[in-house]
């Protein structure tokens, strides 16, 4: 038997692998096929040095020179509408290019893309001071709109700064498994926009053996590892990348319902953006776009399983929250009922260059205000001028509005709820 048997006493023994007579206590002792101890043939620092080589070349990550780079660095266009004015505040900026941006779903908060967060509380905006969770992570306590119990509540909860500064800045590729953020230099205390990966568990774990080994967590190198089909979830492949919708939109999985009514809602809002002929029946649609994480059904899935109520028929709308707006994307949108919904179509088709509300009466020679509610009309009144028309559709509609917004209150997010009761008619809309 080549093992040399524990029950026979050595004091030495030569290793194998290295050569080196060494004491007998620098070799491990396994138990062999009939429970018979006996001494490995190599020491225990070969061992170690072969297990550590085995797995470096196990875990060595070497990617093929023909990979395809689908996914690219992108970062989310900030509505102006939505960046605080700090120049009057005590509040000194930590770079030249941090903004503060209103987080659309929390009471009267403020995040920047460093990850400093601004609350407005008592007529003072207070920078917060946040804390650290078990794990290292940065975590605000603030108040989101949240619905509860059939209605529309705020809710004391804790915004993960790393993850908040990802939803609000950074286009993430793929919402639904992308749940892990690297960090560069894996400095947890670094949450500036640019320094923040969004990533699946596998990517995640390439990425930090990889910096551990090396030290490298460059930019270059995480983009090969986000479009390594190696790191990809169970449901992707290249086919799901595919732009099959209006020539733009794409699954982003392989696993679609498209029956379902996410998947009805997305295809209907790419149509509106983009084809031809319905533009050619709905001209108002004209320069509408669909933000880039959009255009991945998947992700538009995630927002709106976040966002619908169970049980009730919603419509998506991208005008309530900001007038004007052109883009569909997470921060522009809301659902609302179709009685809501229709409260801000302008009728500019039909219109001509007469103001909002006010159609001229040929017959009579006079101007007439008049509004429309789920396709009934309500007739204000005749008017010598069109001016004097509009300012009583005006006033009427800002009220109607504030009622319909009332009496609807508690199935609206507060932040519809707002914008409705905020609403002003120009003479122009």
């Amino acid at each position: 038997m080549s093992n040399t048997k524990v029950t026979e006493s050595i004091e030495t023994k030569i290793c194998k692998k290295c050569g080196k007579i060494l004491p007998a206590n620098k070799f491990r002792i396994i138990k062999g096929q009939f429970n018979n101890p006996y001494y490995l043939g190599h020491c225990k620092e070969c061992e170690c040095k072969y297990q550590r080589e085995y797995l470096e070349k196990k875990n060595k990550i070497e990617f093929a020179d023909n990979i395809q780079m689908l996914l690219q660095r992108h970062y989310k266009d900030i509505k102006p509408e939505r960046i605080l004015n700090i120049s009057r505040l005590n509040i000194i900026p930590l770079g030249t290019d941090e903004i503060f941006v209103k987080l659309m779903d929390y009471r009267n908060a403020w995040l920047s893309n460093y990850g400093r967060v601004i609350r407005y509380s008592s007529g003072k905006y207070n920078l917060l001071q946040g804390s650290y969770d078990d794990y290292g992570a940065l975590q605000y306590s603030l108040k989101k709109n949240v619905f509860f119990d059939g209605k529309w509540i705020y809710k004391s909860v804790h915004l993960y700064v790393a993850r908040a500064v990802v939803e609000e800045f950074i286009v993430n590729p793929d919402i639904a498994n992308n749940v892990y953020i690297w960090h560069s230099g894996f400095d947890k205390q670094d949450h500036y926009y640019r320094n923040l990966y969004p990533l699946n568990q596998k990517q995640y774990m390439a990425v930090r053996n990889h910096f551990n080994k090396t030290g490298d967590d460059s930019e270059g190198f995480i983009l090969k590892v986000m479009n390594d089909i190696r790191y990809k979830p169970d449901d992707w492949s290249k086919r799901c990348m595919e732009s099959t919708m209006c020539g733009v939109g794409y699954h982003g999985s392989e696993n679609v319902d498209c029956t379902s009514e996410s998947y009805l809602k997305w295809h209907d809002m790419l149509v509106r953006c983009y084809n031809a002929k319905f533009h050619e029946r709905q001209p108002q649609y004209m320069g509408c776009t669909v933000c880039e994480e959009w255009l991945n059904y998947s992700n538009f899935k995630v927002w709106y399983d976040q966002n619908k109520i169970t049980g009730m028929v919603l419509e998506l709308d991208k005008d309530i929250l900001f007038k004007g707006n052109k883009v569909y994307s997470p921060e522009t949108c809301c659902l609302v009922p179709h009685a809501v919904n229709t409260l801000f179509l302008n009728g500019r088709k039909n219109r001509g260059d007469l103001p909002i509300g006010v159609h001229f009466d040929k017959n009579k020679g006079k101007y007439r205000a008049q509004m429309s509610f789920i396709g009934k009309p309500i007739k204000l009144g005749w008017f010598d001028i069109a001016e004097a028309a509009f300012a009583r559709y005006k006033e009427y509609k800002e009220d109607f509005i504030k009622d319909i917004a009332e009496q609807y209150k508690n199935i609206l997010p507060y932040k519809v709820y707002e914008a409705m009761m905020n609403w002003k008619i120009e003479i122009d809309d």
